[in-house]
């Protein structure tokens, strides 16, 4: 049972917030009847938010919802932000910029190697040059945990001339970046209510952290049961779990409430033993299972790795037989693009009449 005094709270509190209107909420939710059957048991659903409704869809549409709407009611000309050649968030900035009539800077940072030929002119970076970003490189190697020289770069922009608003890599590290996946926690609530799906596990990819802080910080608020299982994106979990307890708690306390999380409630695991941005064939192989499976496209840095860590678990036995798993789409297929020498040859058969 949803508890409608919760929900109606948890929305009034999120109200007050800034916010732009950026997405097509509530994305919709599917079986996968196909690929769930490769689980052995358990009943496998999708949250579609890569549908949500900025270009190429993904996670951090909503997220940009509120950040976006803080950088209108500063005055801000133009947003900034960093991330990897292939982002999906730079990627959604510069749609977000587009549609809400500001100019867009993406400063893109050496986190992992060019995958391919081609990797610095398809997929994610393309729509991004194609939507009017200006587009940046620091081509200095750095761990994905270090975000390069954001300060100097701002410094630049202000010397152009622009008032730039800078969003962290990932929209993640800001006072308002795990509302717009504490927003899908009640958008998922009364979803499970309309439907009667009460979802014992709920998987999906985590990277800067808020979508999974988001998630349990709004389920926290509504106690909601639902156990949500991070993969990494990269092979490190302990600075991952940190700073999804970290923000999502920073989270509960600028929308006044007093429900914490605690450390028991956040699980993240690795897909496998890679960095970020490399995919072996044990990621392809499962984006292939995926989409031959269901018609659907998964990206190697991301949803790849979600799939992957979900078919891990399921091997290992952690679901339960009649256990009902709510798998979380969060965008990213524009990249596979720049991975595609990772799939093999594409054969044309030769036909004649």
């Amino acid at each position: 049972m949803i508890d409608k005094y919760a929900l109606h709270d948890l929305h009034s509190r999120l109200e007050k917030l800034p916010r732009a209107s950026l997405a097509l909420l509530p994305t919709p939710i599917q079986t996968l009847k196909r690929f769930g059957a490769s689980l052995g048991g358990p009943e496998l659903w999708m949250k579609r938010d890569d549908l949500s409704g900025l270009e190429g869809g993904g996670n951090k549409t909503r997220k940009l919802e509120f950040i976006v709407g803080d950088a209108l009611l500063q005055g801000a000309d133009m947003l900034v932000t960093v991330g990897a050649i292939q982002s999906n968030h730079t990627r959604q900035t510069a749609a977000a910029a587009a549609k809400a009539g500001l100019k867009c800077a993406l400063l893109h940072c050496a986190w992992t190697k060019d995958a391919s030929a081609t990797y610095r002119q398809v997929g994610n970076i393309l729509l991004s040059h194609v939507m009017g970003a200006e587009l940046y490189v620091d081509e200095t190697e750095r761990p994905i945990e270090d975000q390069g020289p954001l300060e100097e770069f701002m410094d630049y922009l202000r010397q152009q001339g622009h008032k730039p608003y800078l969003i962290p890599g990932g929209a993640s590290e800001h006072p308002l970046g795990s509302m717009g996946y504490i927003n899908c926690a009640a958008e998922l609530a009364v979803q499970m209510a309309e439907t009667s799906q009460a979802f014992d596990y709920l998987v999906h990819c985590t990277g800067s952290s808020s979508t999974q802080a988001g998630l349990v910080a709004g389920f926290a608020a509504l106690d909601i049961k639902t156990q949500v299982i991070g993969i990494s994106d990269d092979n490190e979990t302990e600075i991952k779990k940190s700073r999804v307890k970290l923000l999502a708690n920073n989270a509960l306390s600028e929308l006044g409430l007093d429900v914490r999380v605690q450390p028991n409630s956040i699980e993240i695991i690795p897909a496998n033993t890679n960095a970020y941005g490399i995919a072996d064939t044990e990621i392809t192989d499962a984006i292939q299972l995926f989409a031959s499976t269901e018609g659907l496209i998964a990206d190697p840095v991301y949803e790849g790795r979600a799939i992957r860590g979900l078919l891990n678990l399921s091997a290992e036995g952690r679901f339960e037989k009649d256990a009902k798993i709510l798998l979380m789409h969060l965008g990213g297929s524009p990249a596979i693009h720049a991975y595609a020498e990772k799939f093999g040859a594409i054969q044309l058969h030769p036909f004649t009449v």
